[in-house]
């Protein structure tokens, strides 16, 4: 269970500084001026912004720069995976590469999928043994590679095990255990070997927290909770302004959520 993520789900309004019924309390701590397409947050704390001209950004749980990346040569940068902040992982959907940056966003290996005949990888995401999962849409596979585009485990056929394709939009690994979030049709989740183990109808979900039982995603101007052991969905209203939201994390003792043109970070106290 990663505790960096632990948060006991609080009702959060638009007013900074509500005080929730078990006593946290939450405040407005800075806001970021930033035209992005969207961002993630690692277990430290620290915001990866994607910036529309597709510069990656860094900001620590203070919201003080730390860091960027940026190339020109593989296209979009669609999306980043910091499961782990020693090793950030970046997609280029358009080239179908995946760059490997260490702590300081510099550049330590670039992947070309193609090499390994995949040319409809959807999304990609880090293994906490240090390899890579990728979709193959094309194959209808999941596929563990590592570094020098080996595959070292891969899934069955899901055209034959599934009766259906799923078209993934995020994937991410907590506790040995793969979620493939499909909007149409749910959360896909995997064990550690690549096999399908059940699939969870909810829908809409492009971006996947997890914190113990709960996953964690947002909806509209909302943060859901639903428990796997309970089978019980909460809401969680967000604090609302002027433009859209675009996405929302949280993290041990704060809320991070990326407004059209502004990154805000709210503090969680227990005072």
């Amino acid at each position: 269970m990663n505790k960096a993520l632990v948060l006991p789900f609080v009702v959060l309004f638009f007013l900074a500084g509500y005080r929730s019924a078990n006593g946290q309390r939450i405040s407005l701590f800075k806001s970021i001026p930033v035209d992005a397409r969207s961002f993630t947050v690692d277990e430290l704390g620290n915001a990866y912004v994607i910036r529309k001209d597709n510069t990656l950004l860094r900001y620590n749980e203070k919201g003080d720069s730390t860091g960027f990346y940026k190339t020109v040569l593989n296209g979009e940068l669609a999306f980043v995976d910091a499961t782990n902040p020693l090793r950030i992982l970046g997609y280029f959907p358009g080239y179908f590469k995946i760059i490997l940056l260490d702590r300081m966003l510099s550049l330590k290996n670039e992947m070309d999928l193609r090499k390994l005949h995949i040319a409809n990888a959807s999304t990609i995401a880090s293994s906490a043994d240090g390899n890579v999962w990728v979709y193959d849409r094309f194959n209808a596979r999941l596929k563990k590679i590592d570094e020098q585009l080996n595959v070292i485990q891969q899934s069955n056929d899901l055209r034959q095990e599934l009766q259906m394709v799923p078209t993934p939009v995020f994937m991410t690994e907590r506790d040995w255990k793969v979620y493939l979030c499909d909007t149409s049709r749910g959360v896909f989740i995997f064990d550690r070997y690549g096999n399908y183990v059940n699939m969870i109808p909810i829908l809409h979900i492009a971006y996947l927290q997890l914190q113990g039982s709960k996953l964690i995603y947002r909806k509209d101007d909302s943060l859901y909770s639903w428990d796997t052991e309970k089978v019980k969905e909460e809401r969680m209203p967000l604090p609302l302004r002027d433009t859209k939201i675009l996405n929302a994390t949280l993290t041990r003792d704060m809320l991070y959520v990326l407004y059209e043109g502004e990154l805000v970070l709210y503090s969680v106290s227990e005072d």
